[in-house]
């Protein structure tokens, strides 16, 4: 089955200013105790993944895409997709296979335009 891609009618993953950044650049490494001897460190992941937290706000039509997308294309959050996300140097975008962790929220931002907030994990960030 092949991979979703993020609609071309929804902005780019560059999210708000105020909602740039991240909790942890990378995850952290996994500790194994042993019985005998100290415990040791290893990555969970052959692939980096690095949360982003994303606010965007989306116009009425962009709210019912966004929605039909999250639902129908991502079985409710479910699968991953790609999708065009701003590259650390700040000025880029490449396409990434992300997928959205945890609950989206949304609230009115003025009448006629939502704001959604979600918790993006892009692989190979």
């Amino acid at each position: 089955m092949a991979i979703p891609s993020w609609p071309s009618g929804l902005p780019d993953m560059r999210g708000q200013t105020s909602s740039a950044g991240s909790r942890a650049l990378h995850p952290a490494a996994q500790e194994t105790q042993f019985d005998d001897g100290p415990s040791r460190l290893r990555r969970r992941q052959l692939f980096v993944t690095t949360p982003l937290s994303m606010t965007l706000v989306l116009s009425g039509d962009q709210f019912v895409l966004f929605k039909a997308f999250h639902l129908d294309q991502l079985n409710a959050g479910a699968r991953r997709f790609m999708a065009p996300v701003l590259l650390p140097d700040l000025r880029t975008l490449g396409q990434r296979v992300c997928f959205i962790q945890g609950e989206v929220s949304w609230r009115p931002h003025t009448p006629t335009s939502y704001q959604v907030s979600f918790t993006l994990i892009v692989q190979d960030w």
